[in-house]
């Protein structure tokens, strides 16, 4: 049996990161991913500028998309639409991820696509983890920490806390990938949101382009497909856009992520991360920032918790007080609360100037915040 000192489920943004901090820092560490790499993932691929910050590292030109994002479209429920100066971070997850695999390995982790965890059993030195490559037999390995970097879907977290999860799908999404004559009235560096229930009552509709293709996507809990029909339909009609659907992707978690005080950040020497700690955040949209500074906060807080008298884990739960609290907090705001149109006009005009001035000052502070300050933005 071979032995770790960290071993990691899951390779995307919040494992791939915890394991390059753990890696420079000497730990023998391995990530586990289920998946074949490179790999697509139903994700915006959208990030501000700051995310670079949590990362701790500028992103390659080579690893973005070709066409940049530098304004937001809103549009509200009556029509009416708002542009304002966006600087945003566009990439795909196949390229970007697989960027962040290889810099945890360059740092000295092991990776090990194709795999999957199916067992985990605490032991006097940590645990033990049973691993299954495709087509090969079952093997273990030892870790004295485990850290879940899963997904939404962990089976981790759903085997230690079945009640964070429900019978049927919750907050389906659908994406609609179009290839197009010319981009119509569409600007290729812009990020469209549409705000009316009739397409989303999740958060808002969207709209971008991705290198040469055009995205469409919606999220909605009552005929879904329906709906991004009829936005896809509206998009065409409004913006000139002519071309044909070339792929769909699609994507619902069974995790409560509306219930009270979701996020679960572990046990003993088991840590979750990103997504399977619940750190979503449904209301801003968002998720990839907080999962990047989930995974550098715990590898932070094992190096300076291995061999303290203060374990790992609180420290990595004291780190990540404030993101929690501001989670929690953005979890009453969901759109579900809203019944109406009319209601969620009323609420986006009570909020824009609020939010628009926070997000302004908040993503320009952020340029001098060292990464343990950031302030994760929407506002």
């Amino acid at each position: 049996m071979k032995n770790y000192e960290v071993v990691i489920i899951g390779g995307s943004i919040a494992g791939s990161v915890a394991g390059r901090y753990l890696a420079d820092a000497g730990f023998s560490t391995l990530i586990v991913e289920a998946a074949r790499t490179p790999r697509e993932k139903p994700c915006s691929g959208i990030q501000f500028k700051y995310f670079e910050k949590l990362l701790g590292l500028k992103i390659p030109k080579e690893r973005l998309c070709q066409n940049e994002i530098r304004r937001l479209y809103m549009e509200y429920p009556n029509g009416k639409s708002y542009n304002v100066p966006f600087k945003m971070l566009n990439f795909t997850r196949d390229v970007f991820d697989s960027w962040l695999n290889e810099l945890a390995i360059e740092s000295g982790a092991e990776f090990r696509d194709g795999v999957r965890c199916t067992d985990i059993k605490k032991s006097d030195g940590g645990y033990i983890i049973t691993l299954r490559p495709k087509h090969q037999d079952v093997e273990q390995v030892s870790a004295k920490y485990l850290i879940a970097a899963d997904g939404l879907s962990s089976s981790i977290r759903r085997k230690m806390r079945p009640e964070d999860f429900s019978r049927k799908p919750l907050a389906p999404t659908m994406n609609y990938y179009l290839k197009t004559e010319g981009d119509g009235d569409l600007d290729p560096h812009a990020l469209y949101q549409f705000w009316n229930l009739d397409f989303n009552n999740l958060m808002f509709a969207w709209t971008y382009k991705k290198n040469d293709l055009w995205v469409v996507g919606t999220g909605h809990t009552d005929n879904l497909i329906d709906r991004c029909d009829n936005l896809l339909k509206y998009i065409k009609g409004k913006f000139k856009l002519e071309g044909e659907i070339v792929k769909r992707e699609g994507y619902a978690s069974t995790f409560k992520l509306e219930a009270p005080n979701h996020v679960f950040l572990g046990l003993d020497n088991m840590m979750f991360v990103g997504d399977a700690a619940g750190l979503v955040d449904m209301y801003r949209g968002l998720g990839m920032d907080a999962a990047a500074l989930s995974g550098r906060l715990v590898a932070n807080a094992i190096i300076k918790g291995n061999g303290s008298t203060t374990p790992p884990l609180k420290l990595y739960e004291k780190m990540m007080q404030k993101i929690i609290k501001k989670i929690n907090k953005n979890s009453e705001k969901q759109l579900l609360t809203y019944n109406t149109n009319d209601e969620l006009l009323h609420a986006l005009k009570k909020s824009f100037i609020k939010m628009g001035l926070g997000t302004f000052f908040g993503n320009l502070l952020n340029k001098f915040r060292k990464h343990t300050k950031i302030k994760l933005l929407p506002a």
